[in-house]
This record gives C-alpha cells, sequence and structure tokens, in this order.
C-alpha cells in the first residue's frame, strides 16, 4: 500500500539568453559662491554666478566633479552630460533641459558667459541622482553623492570574503552561477535570504527579498514603484558588452515585473510585486566589471543545475514563509518527475505541461510511483536565472497560486539546452 503524499510538482526550464531651487539672500549676492562635492571644495577656472537668486556653475567643472561624461556641440550650443544610465541635456539660452529625454522648465537658462558655459547646478546635480543644499550663512552648496550604491545588512560590492563570514558566519551553501562567481546563500528558517556573489574572495553581487537594504535614495524591500521611478528615473533599456548593445526585455506599460539600473557603476535590477501594488519584491546588484564581462551563453553544467533547483526549492520557502505559510519539504522523487519533464522539453523542443505522449502531471507522477491527492505545476522558459525565473512565476496569477498553494511537498528539475538553452 503506497503512502498517500500531497505534493507540488514545480518544474523549472529557464534560458540563458541572457526641481527645485537654490534661493538665499541677496545679502550674499555679491560674495564668492563656494560649492563643495561630498565635502571637498570644487575650485572652477571661473567664479560662480548668482543670477537671479538662481546659482549658475561652470558645466565642465561641476560635471567633472561628480564624474559624469561630458560633451559640447557648438553648432547647436548644446551640453550633454551622462552619468549611470542618465542623460541630461541643456541648451544655451533655453529654459527647457531634458533629463532621459524628458522635459523640465528651468527659472534661469543655461548661459554663456566670457567663454565659460554656466548652468543651473541644482538642476544638474539633482538630475544625476545627488541631493543638495544651500548654505546661506556661508554662502557656500553642498552637493552629496553617495560613494557607494546600495548594500545590505552592512555588506556593499566590494567588500571582503572575510567581512561576509563575519556579519553572517559560514553560508548554508555555496552555489555557482550564470557569471563567473559563486553565491554565498544564507537564510535562517526561510527569513533574511540573502545570495551574496564572491569572486577571488571579493563580493561582487548581492540578491535579497528581505528588509535591510541601505541606500542614498531610502529604497528597501515594499518600497512604492513610483518613488523608485522619482528616485532613479528612467531605467536602462539595454546594456554594452564590449561592440554589442544586449536589448532587456520589455514589459507592457504599467506591468513592469523589474527595472534595470546603473548606479555608480553598478548594475541594480529592482524587482516588482504586480499583485502587491507594484512594490518591491526584491533587489538584484551585479558590479560593473562582472556584468559587462557575463555574455548570455550554453552552461550546461551539473553544479548550476543543482544551484538553479536549489535556490528555486528556497524561494519558494521564503515567499511561503513571509506570508504565514508552512514551508514545503523537498522529494527526491518529485525531483526526478520534475526533472525528466524539464530534458523531456528540452530534448524535443515543445513546452507545455503534457508531454508529446499525452501524459499529464499526474500521469507523469503516478509512472514514477508516486501517489498523491493534489498535483500542482510550474514550468518557466526564457530566464536568466532561478533569481528571474522565480520573481516571473511571482507575478503570474496562477502561478503564484501554485507556489503559495496548500501542499506539503515539492520537486524542483532544470535542464540545459533546446531553443530556451536552458
Amino acid at each position: 500500500m503506497h503512502v498517500m503524499k500531497k505534493i507540488k510538482v514545480y518544474i523549472l526550464l529557464t534560458a540563458l539568453i541572457i526641481s527645485s531651487f537654490l534661493y538665499f539672500s541677496t545679502l550674499y549676492a555679491q560674495q564668492t559662491i563656494k560649492v563643495y562635492v561630498n565635502n571637498k571644495l570644487i575650485a572652477f577656472d571661473a567664479s560662480p554666478r548668482n543670477i537671479d537668486n538662481r546659482v549658475l556653475v561652470p558645466v565642465r567643472g561641476i560635471l567633472e566633479s561628480l564624474d559624469a561624461e561630458v560633451n559640447w556641440d557648438g553648432t547647436t550650443r548644446t551640453v550633454t552630460t551622462s552619468k549611470d544610465g542618465i542623460d541630461i541635456r541643456l541648451k544655451i539660452g533655453s529654459r527647457t533641459a531634458y533629463v532621459n529625454q524628458k522635459p523640465f522648465v528651468l527659472d534661469v537658462p543655461p548661459q554663456l558667459i566670457r567663454d565659460r558655459t554656466f548652468i543651473p547646478v541644482r538642476f544638474l546635480a539633482e538630475g544625476l541622482g545627488a541631493d543638495v543644499s544651500w548654505d546661506g550663512k556661508n554662502n557656500a552648496v553642498y552637493i552629496t553623492y553617495p560613494s557607494t550604491s546600495f548594500s545590505y545588512k552592512g555588506i556593499s560590492l566590494g567588500d571582503s570574503v572575510s567581512h561576509v563570514i563575519e556579519t553572517f558566519g559560514n553560508p548554508l551553501r555555496i552555489d555557482s552561477s550564470e557569471y563567473n562567481f559563486n553565491w554565498y546563500v544564507y537564510h535562517n528558517n526561510y527569513r533574511g535570504y540573502i545570495q551574496i556573489g564572491v569572486k577571488d574572495r571579493v563580493v561582487v553581487a548581492l540578491y535579497g527579498n528581505d528588509s535591510g537594504w541601505d541606500n542614498h535614495y531610502n529604497i528597501d524591500i515594499n518600497t512604492e514603484k513610483t518613488i523608485i521611478e522619482e528616485k532613479l528615473k528612467d531605467p536602462l533599456t539595454m546594456i554594452t558588452k564590449g561592440n554589442v548593445n544586449y536589448l532587456l526585455p520589455g514589459f507592457r506599460k504599467g506591468f513592469e515585473e523589474y527595472y534595470l539600473y546603473s548606479v555608480n557603476g553598478d548594475y541594480i535590477t529592482i524587482f516588482f510585486d504586480l499583485h502587491n501594488h507594484n512594490k518591491v519584491t526584491a533587489i538584484h546588484m551585479v558590479s560593473k566589471i562582472v556584468e559587462e564581462a557575463y555574455i548570455p551563453s550554453d552552461y550546461d553544467t551539473t553544479t548550476l543545475r543543482k544551484a538553479y533547483e536549489a535556490q528555486l526549492f528556497d524561494l519558494t520557502n521564503v515567499a511561503r514563509v513571509k506570508r504565514g505559510l508552512t514551508p514545503l519539504v523537498r522529494c527526491s522523487d518529485a525531483d526526478t518527475v520534475a526533472y525528466k519533464h524539464s530534458y523531456d522539453m528540452v530534448k524535443n523542443q515543445f513546452f507545455s505541461h503534457d508531454n508529446l505522449q499525452g501524459l499529464s502531471p499526474g500521469d507523469r507522477l503516478l509512472k514514477e510511483g508516486i501517489d498523491y491527492y493534489r498535483a500542482g505545476e510550474n514550468i518557466a522558459a526564457g530566464q536568466q536565472s532561478a533569481i528571474y525565473a522565480f520573481e516571473g512565476l511571482m507575478n503570474s496569477k496562477g502561478h503564484r497560486e501554485a507556489i503559495l498553494g496548500d501542499f506539503e511537498n515539492l520537486g524542483v528539475g532544470v535542464a540545459f539546452g533546446g531553443p530556451y538553452n536552458v
């Protein structure tokens, strides 16, 4: 007599294709205006100016101090600057400026003064993501730009692995990744889940779906998407790697599952929960050097397959525990059923819950000798990794219901190859 098992079969087929203004008293209008970036006094080749109670500064000096690229088109008398995926365009004499092609109205236009281009400092600095304040007593502008982007509970990109272990202890597991680093995986009974990417004993990536993110923008889990758009502006639409531009997946407007940004040179993906008012559900960071060296390819390795399976299992239980549900128990027999179906779909190039012999998920469970009284199945394809696959499944109503459904066991199977590469 078979022991009845209540099993959720979860199968992954994933693909590695992979303005405000400065106001100050006229008492100081004729005094020298000082400008500080991260408390460092900036030396200009021409003094900042007070024009109609607005501070204008020489364009090249301020942009170089912010590590932003700057270009001047003498024919159109246009200044363009870019930093971390933000592009700003201003034209001499025009009150209309553009941030990532979105128009903004300036109180005072950029001006040519003695062959120097002067631009409104607050608009420019805030447009590039900095904070700007005015010290009327000292006639000084203070620009604060974060030297690091995002960190999680004291861990930032560039930290040593020894600092990671001092902070979190030894990892529960070390997983392969699609990149050239390994993930150190941490959680406490599926709470406080974090993956820390380590290469050459240095942190090069972070992924987490629990509160504890620290950054200049006050962005954390459950931050609303509108705040992300306000703080970080328009997301990237492509990444340039070498001489190749890789376009990012497009989403229907209002249903964006994630945004990708370049912040202080690091690539940051912010995932949203479409079923929870578009709030932030997870944050994923990869260093510039690692991300731009990564080329989507075939990763047909057993270690990576096992890593994806383990991460999908963990992430499923993290989602359940967050909502007060009992975590699922891993079932090796169901793993086998899941893997065989994934491999079958890869080998025979189809994508369906029923195989080419017409066997349903339930039929395949019974064929493997597993009795059950409730079974569910999720399949996914076209995602870069287990992280992207899971976040995508949670944004699909039916898949989400299966993940959070009334089950006790879980089987996960990943196979590489086929039209989706995984």
